[in-house]
Protein backbone atom coordinates (compact mmCIF):
# COMPACT_ATOMS: atom_id res chain seq x y z
CA UNK A 1 0.00 0.00 0.00
CA UNK A 2 2.73 2.57 1.13
CA UNK A 3 4.53 1.52 -2.10
CA UNK A 4 1.45 2.11 -4.26
CA UNK A 5 1.13 5.56 -2.44
CA UNK A 6 4.56 6.87 -3.45
CA UNK A 7 4.07 5.74 -6.98
CA UNK A 8 1.16 7.86 -7.26
CA UNK A 9 2.43 11.08 -5.09
CA UNK A 10 5.59 11.72 -7.37
CA UNK A 11 3.62 10.70 -10.84
CA UNK A 12 1.59 13.57 -9.34
CA UNK A 13 4.50 15.80 -8.39
CA UNK A 14 6.24 15.23 -11.80
CA UNK A 15 3.12 15.49 -14.04
CA UNK A 16 1.73 19.07 -12.11
CA UNK A 17 4.48 20.19 -9.88
CA UNK A 18 3.91 21.34 -6.31
CA UNK A 19 6.84 22.59 -5.34
CA UNK A 20 9.99 24.08 -7.26
CA UNK A 21 12.55 21.74 -8.52
CA UNK A 22 13.18 18.73 -6.23
CA UNK A 23 10.98 19.97 -3.56
CA UNK A 24 8.02 18.45 -4.29
CA UNK A 25 9.56 14.89 -4.81
CA UNK A 26 11.06 15.36 -1.37
CA UNK A 27 7.40 16.51 0.50
CA UNK A 28 5.97 13.75 -1.52
CA UNK A 29 8.83 10.54 -0.30
CA UNK A 30 9.26 12.10 3.67
CA UNK A 31 5.53 12.25 4.22
CA UNK A 32 4.82 8.64 2.76
CA UNK A 33 7.43 6.54 3.00
CA UNK A 34 7.37 6.41 6.67
CA UNK A 35 3.41 5.04 6.59
CA UNK A 36 5.39 1.48 6.50
CA UNK A 37 6.66 1.44 10.05
CA UNK A 38 2.57 2.83 10.88
CA UNK A 39 2.01 -0.82 12.87
CA UNK A 40 5.52 -1.09 13.87
CA UNK A 41 6.61 2.36 14.77
CA UNK A 42 3.31 4.46 14.84
CA UNK A 43 4.47 7.28 16.83
CA UNK A 44 8.19 7.52 15.89
CA UNK A 45 6.79 7.03 11.84
CA UNK A 46 4.45 10.07 12.55
CA UNK A 47 6.54 12.60 13.65
CA UNK A 48 9.10 11.71 10.96
CA UNK A 49 6.16 12.13 8.23
CA UNK A 50 5.03 15.00 9.77
CA UNK A 51 7.86 16.91 9.40
CA UNK A 52 7.97 17.28 6.13
CA UNK A 53 4.55 19.12 6.55
CA UNK A 54 6.85 21.89 7.23
CA UNK A 55 7.78 22.19 3.84
CA UNK A 56 6.41 25.11 1.44
CA UNK A 57 4.36 24.37 -1.37
CA UNK A 58 2.36 25.45 -4.29
CA UNK A 59 -0.39 22.94 -4.05
CA UNK A 60 -0.81 19.07 -2.30
CA UNK A 61 -0.82 15.78 -3.49
CA UNK A 62 -4.25 14.38 -4.57
CA UNK A 63 -3.50 11.27 -1.73
CA UNK A 64 -1.92 13.25 0.96
CA UNK A 65 -5.02 13.37 3.19
CA UNK A 66 -5.46 9.54 2.68
CA UNK A 67 -1.73 9.20 3.86
CA UNK A 68 -2.50 11.44 6.88
CA UNK A 69 -5.40 9.35 7.80
CA UNK A 70 -3.76 6.22 7.60
CA UNK A 71 -0.98 7.23 9.56
CA UNK A 72 -2.82 9.12 12.02
CA UNK A 73 -5.31 6.32 12.90
CA UNK A 74 -2.62 3.65 13.53
CA UNK A 75 -1.12 6.51 15.92
CA UNK A 76 -4.25 6.49 17.60
CA UNK A 77 -4.78 2.60 17.89
CA UNK A 78 -1.28 1.69 18.20
CA UNK A 79 0.73 4.19 19.94
CA UNK A 80 1.81 3.62 23.37
CA UNK A 81 2.35 5.36 25.89
CA UNK A 82 -0.54 7.94 25.59
CA UNK A 83 1.54 10.65 26.64
CA UNK A 84 3.67 9.80 23.67
CA UNK A 85 0.13 9.99 21.21
CA UNK A 86 -0.98 13.31 22.99
CA UNK A 87 2.48 14.86 21.95
CA UNK A 88 2.56 13.53 18.21
CA UNK A 89 -0.70 14.76 18.04
CA UNK A 90 0.06 18.26 19.08
CA UNK A 91 3.52 17.92 16.98
CA UNK A 92 1.49 16.74 13.82
CA UNK A 93 -1.27 19.23 14.42
CA UNK A 94 1.11 22.25 15.28
CA UNK A 95 2.99 21.18 12.01
CA UNK A 96 -0.02 20.43 9.59
CA UNK A 97 -1.54 24.24 10.71
CA UNK A 98 1.90 25.76 9.99
CA UNK A 99 2.54 24.30 6.92
CA UNK A 100 -1.27 24.97 5.36
CA UNK A 101 -0.39 28.68 6.32
CA UNK A 102 3.13 28.13 4.23
CA UNK A 103 1.12 27.72 1.25
CA UNK A 104 -1.87 28.77 -1.15
CA UNK A 105 -4.62 27.75 0.80
CA UNK A 106 -6.48 30.58 2.63
CA UNK A 107 -5.79 30.57 6.64
CA UNK A 108 -9.16 29.15 7.42
CA UNK A 109 -7.93 25.97 5.33
CA UNK A 110 -5.35 25.75 8.91
CA UNK A 111 -7.91 24.27 10.68
CA UNK A 112 -8.92 21.26 8.42
CA UNK A 113 -4.97 20.73 8.69
CA UNK A 114 -5.77 20.13 12.85
CA UNK A 115 -8.68 17.98 12.06
CA UNK A 116 -6.99 16.04 9.44
CA UNK A 117 -4.91 14.80 12.67
CA UNK A 118 -7.16 14.83 15.50
CA UNK A 119 -10.11 13.07 13.66
CA UNK A 120 -8.01 9.67 12.90
CA UNK A 121 -5.92 9.44 16.21
CA UNK A 122 -9.69 9.53 18.11
CA UNK A 123 -11.28 6.86 16.12
CA UNK A 124 -8.03 5.02 16.95
CA UNK A 125 -8.07 5.36 20.37
CA UNK A 126 -12.04 4.11 19.94
CA UNK A 127 -10.88 1.09 18.13
CA UNK A 128 -7.87 0.76 20.56
CA UNK A 129 -10.57 0.57 23.77
CA UNK A 130 -13.17 -1.34 21.73
CA UNK A 131 -10.37 -3.92 20.84
CA UNK A 132 -8.98 -4.14 24.57
CA UNK A 133 -12.65 -4.91 26.21
CA UNK A 134 -13.37 -7.48 23.63
CA UNK A 135 -10.07 -9.08 25.32
CA UNK A 136 -10.93 -8.67 28.46
CA UNK A 137 -14.62 -10.05 27.71
CA UNK A 138 -12.76 -12.68 26.24
CA UNK A 139 -10.43 -13.70 28.88
CA UNK A 140 -13.43 -13.34 31.47
CA UNK A 141 -15.18 -15.50 29.25
CA UNK A 142 -12.44 -18.28 29.51
CA UNK A 143 -12.17 -17.60 33.34
CA UNK A 144 -15.98 -18.43 33.35
CA UNK A 145 -15.67 -21.32 31.53
CA UNK A 146 -13.13 -22.85 33.83
CA UNK A 147 -15.04 -22.03 36.82
CA UNK A 148 -17.86 -23.66 35.76
CA UNK A 149 -15.74 -26.31 34.69
CA UNK A 150 -14.51 -26.97 38.40
CA UNK A 151 -17.90 -26.37 39.71
CA UNK A 152 -19.54 -29.17 38.07
CA UNK A 153 -16.18 -31.65 38.65
CA UNK A 154 -16.90 -30.33 42.72
CA UNK A 155 -20.77 -31.39 42.01
CA UNK A 156 -20.03 -34.37 40.10
CA UNK A 157 -17.46 -34.94 43.43
CA UNK A 158 -20.06 -34.41 46.19
CA UNK A 159 -22.83 -36.42 44.73
CA UNK A 160 -20.40 -39.49 44.43
CA UNK A 161 -19.29 -38.93 48.33
CA UNK A 162 -22.80 -38.50 49.06
CA UNK A 163 -23.73 -41.84 47.14
CA UNK A 164 -20.72 -43.78 48.99
CA UNK A 165 -22.33 -42.31 52.18
CA UNK A 166 -25.61 -43.61 51.41
CA UNK A 167 -24.71 -47.05 50.58
CA UNK A 168 -21.84 -47.23 53.33
CA UNK A 169 -25.50 -46.42 55.70
CA UNK A 170 -27.86 -49.01 53.60
CA UNK A 171 -24.83 -51.92 53.37
CA UNK A 172 -23.42 -51.57 56.61
CA UNK A 173 -26.65 -51.61 58.27
CA UNK A 174 -28.25 -54.29 56.52
CA UNK A 175 -24.67 -56.42 56.38
CA UNK A 176 -24.38 -56.07 60.18
CA UNK A 177 -28.26 -57.63 60.50
CA UNK A 178 -27.67 -60.19 58.37
CA UNK A 179 -24.22 -61.24 60.10
CA UNK A 180 -25.88 -61.34 63.64
CA UNK A 181 -29.00 -63.68 62.34
CA UNK A 182 -25.84 -65.60 60.08
CA UNK A 183 -24.62 -66.12 63.92
CA UNK A 184 -28.04 -67.08 65.55
CA UNK A 185 -28.47 -69.60 62.71
CA UNK A 186 -24.88 -71.10 62.71
CA UNK A 187 -25.52 -71.62 66.52
CA UNK A 188 -28.75 -73.03 66.08
CA UNK A 189 -27.79 -75.58 63.52
CA UNK A 190 -25.50 -77.14 66.03
CA UNK A 191 -28.67 -77.45 68.98
CA UNK A 192 -31.69 -77.52 66.53
CA UNK A 193 -31.42 -77.50 62.82
CA UNK A 194 -35.33 -76.39 63.06
CA UNK A 195 -34.52 -73.34 64.92
CA UNK A 196 -31.89 -72.30 62.23
CA UNK A 197 -35.30 -71.78 59.73
CA UNK A 198 -36.23 -68.01 61.55
CA UNK A 199 -32.79 -67.10 61.24
CA UNK A 200 -32.13 -67.99 57.97
CA UNK A 201 -35.51 -66.59 56.73
CA UNK A 202 -34.55 -62.89 58.14
CA UNK A 203 -30.95 -63.42 56.06
CA UNK A 204 -33.24 -63.80 53.20
CA UNK A 205 -35.82 -60.88 53.91
CA UNK A 206 -33.10 -58.60 55.02
CA UNK A 207 -30.73 -59.47 51.50
CA UNK A 208 -34.00 -58.72 49.33
CA UNK A 209 -34.28 -55.32 50.97
CA UNK A 210 -30.47 -54.42 51.13
CA UNK A 211 -30.94 -54.67 46.85
CA UNK A 212 -34.16 -52.69 47.06
CA UNK A 213 -32.36 -49.81 49.35
CA UNK A 214 -29.36 -50.11 47.01
CA UNK A 215 -31.87 -49.68 43.43
CA UNK A 216 -33.16 -46.97 45.68
CA UNK A 217 -30.04 -44.79 46.31
CA UNK A 218 -28.74 -45.70 42.34
CA UNK A 219 -31.89 -44.20 41.27
CA UNK A 220 -30.00 -40.96 41.45
CA UNK A 221 -28.10 -42.21 38.71
CA UNK A 222 -31.17 -42.80 36.03
CA UNK A 223 -32.99 -39.46 36.46
CA UNK A 224 -35.49 -40.85 34.34
CA UNK A 225 -36.51 -43.82 36.09
CA UNK A 226 -39.22 -42.21 39.00
CA UNK A 227 -38.83 -43.31 42.43
CA UNK A 228 -41.44 -45.66 43.87
CA UNK A 229 -41.24 -44.89 47.08
CA UNK A 230 -38.62 -46.99 48.97
CA UNK A 231 -36.57 -46.19 51.12
CA UNK A 232 -38.84 -44.27 53.34
CA UNK A 233 -39.57 -46.93 56.20
CA UNK A 234 -40.26 -45.31 59.27
CA UNK A 235 -38.40 -45.34 62.42
CA UNK A 236 -40.38 -47.36 64.16
CA UNK A 237 -40.39 -50.39 62.21
CA UNK A 238 -36.26 -49.82 61.53
CA UNK A 239 -35.80 -50.14 65.46
CA UNK A 240 -38.09 -53.13 65.42
CA UNK A 241 -35.62 -54.91 62.30
CA UNK A 242 -32.72 -54.29 64.82
CA UNK A 243 -34.36 -56.05 67.56
CA UNK A 244 -35.36 -58.48 65.28
CA UNK A 245 -31.68 -59.37 64.24
CA UNK A 246 -30.46 -58.95 67.65
CA UNK A 247 -29.47 -55.54 68.39
CA UNK A 248 -31.04 -54.62 71.78
CA UNK A 249 -32.42 -50.94 71.63
CA UNK A 250 -35.09 -48.74 72.44
CA UNK A 251 -36.67 -46.18 70.49
CA UNK A 252 -38.18 -42.94 72.04
CA UNK A 253 -40.36 -40.62 69.66
CA UNK A 254 -41.39 -37.31 70.74
CA UNK A 255 -43.32 -34.41 68.85
CA UNK A 256 -44.75 -34.61 65.56
CA UNK A 257 -42.54 -36.13 62.62
CA UNK A 258 -42.30 -34.34 59.44
CA UNK A 259 -43.59 -35.88 56.14
CA UNK A 260 -41.85 -39.09 55.12
CA UNK A 261 -40.28 -37.32 52.29
CA UNK A 262 -39.21 -33.89 54.03
CA UNK A 263 -35.45 -33.96 53.38
CA UNK A 264 -35.21 -33.92 57.46
CA UNK A 265 -37.21 -37.22 57.78
CA UNK A 266 -34.57 -38.78 55.43
CA UNK A 267 -31.40 -37.22 57.14
CA UNK A 268 -33.08 -38.46 60.63
CA UNK A 269 -33.92 -42.02 59.44
CA UNK A 270 -30.58 -42.74 58.01
CA UNK A 271 -28.76 -41.00 61.31
CA UNK A 272 -30.88 -43.58 63.46
CA UNK A 273 -29.80 -46.66 61.37
CA UNK A 274 -26.21 -45.57 61.73
CA UNK A 275 -26.49 -45.62 65.12
CA UNK A 276 -28.13 -48.93 65.70
CA UNK A 277 -25.78 -49.82 63.23
CA UNK A 278 -22.78 -49.02 64.57
CA UNK A 279 -24.30 -50.18 68.13
CA UNK A 280 -24.35 -53.79 66.42
CA UNK A 281 -21.21 -53.72 65.05
CA UNK A 282 -18.86 -52.65 68.18
CA UNK A 283 -20.91 -53.25 71.07
CA UNK A 284 -22.75 -56.39 70.57
CA UNK A 285 -24.92 -57.45 73.21
CA UNK A 286 -25.63 -54.01 74.65
CA UNK A 287 -28.31 -51.74 74.76
CA UNK A 288 -28.48 -48.83 72.44
CA UNK A 289 -31.56 -46.12 73.68
CA UNK A 290 -32.64 -43.59 71.12
CA UNK A 291 -34.49 -40.41 71.67
CA UNK A 292 -36.08 -38.51 68.72
CA UNK A 293 -37.60 -34.60 69.87
CA UNK A 294 -39.86 -33.33 67.25
CA UNK A 295 -40.01 -30.24 68.33
CA UNK A 296 -41.35 -26.79 66.56
CA UNK A 297 -38.23 -25.54 65.15
CA UNK A 298 -35.52 -28.44 65.38
CA UNK A 299 -35.53 -32.23 65.82
CA UNK A 300 -33.46 -33.43 68.13
CA UNK A 301 -31.84 -37.34 68.47
CA UNK A 302 -29.39 -38.52 70.82
CA UNK A 303 -27.85 -41.99 70.76
CA UNK A 304 -26.46 -43.78 73.82
CA UNK A 305 -25.15 -47.19 74.29
CA UNK A 306 -22.36 -48.42 76.37
CA UNK A 307 -18.83 -49.71 74.96
CA UNK A 308 -16.04 -51.74 76.36
CA UNK A 309 -13.93 -49.36 78.69
CA UNK A 310 -11.44 -47.79 77.45
CA UNK A 311 -12.89 -48.15 74.28
CA UNK A 312 -11.17 -44.43 71.85
CA UNK A 313 -13.32 -42.46 69.70
CA UNK A 314 -11.99 -43.26 66.43
CA UNK A 315 -13.77 -41.44 63.18
CA UNK A 316 -15.16 -43.23 60.38
CA UNK A 317 -17.46 -42.86 57.06
CA UNK A 318 -20.14 -43.54 59.52
CA UNK A 319 -19.82 -40.71 61.85
CA UNK A 320 -18.60 -38.60 58.75
CA UNK A 321 -21.83 -38.71 56.98
CA UNK A 322 -24.14 -38.42 60.18
CA UNK A 323 -22.28 -35.24 60.68
CA UNK A 324 -22.47 -34.64 56.61
CA UNK A 325 -26.66 -34.93 56.88
CA UNK A 326 -26.30 -32.51 60.14
CA UNK A 327 -24.39 -29.77 58.40
CA UNK A 328 -26.30 -29.88 54.91
CA UNK A 329 -29.58 -29.49 56.70
CA UNK A 330 -27.86 -26.55 58.87
CA UNK A 331 -27.82 -28.48 61.80
CA UNK A 332 -24.82 -29.78 64.37
CA UNK A 333 -23.68 -33.16 65.71
CA UNK A 334 -21.56 -34.19 68.43
CA UNK A 335 -19.95 -37.61 69.27
CA UNK A 336 -17.85 -38.39 72.34
CA UNK A 337 -17.21 -41.71 74.54
CA UNK A 338 -17.09 -40.65 78.53
CA UNK A 339 -17.59 -43.11 81.46
CA UNK A 340 -17.69 -46.00 79.08
CA UNK A 341 -20.75 -44.44 77.15
CA UNK A 342 -20.50 -43.72 73.55
CA UNK A 343 -23.42 -40.72 72.50
CA UNK A 344 -24.19 -39.10 69.68
CA UNK A 345 -25.99 -35.84 69.64
CA UNK A 346 -27.43 -34.45 66.65
CA UNK A 347 -29.73 -31.38 66.26
CA UNK A 348 -31.36 -30.06 62.65
CA UNK A 349 -33.63 -27.06 62.31
CA UNK A 350 -37.35 -28.04 60.66
CA UNK A 351 -37.26 -24.91 58.67
CA UNK A 352 -36.05 -26.08 55.69
CA UNK A 353 -38.69 -28.21 54.92
CA UNK A 354 -40.66 -24.73 54.73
Amino acid sequence: MTAAFLVLGLVQAVVTPIAEGWTGELFVVGSTLPMAWRRTRPVEAAVLASAFWLIPLDGFPILGFVVVILQFFAVGSRGEPTAAVLAVTVWASAAGAVGTLLGPEPPVAAVGGVIVVVAPVLAGRLVQHLRRQNELLTTLHAQLREEKERAEEAAVGAERARIARELHDVVGHEVTLIAIQAEAASAALELDPKRATEPVEAIRVTAHRTLSEIRSVLDVLSPSETNDGRGTEGLAAIADRARAAGILGELTETGTPLPDSSPVSMAVRRIVLECLTNAGRHAPQRPVAVVVDWGRDTVELTATNPVPSGTPLVPGRGLDGIRHRATLLGGSSAVDVADGVFSVRVRIPTAVNA
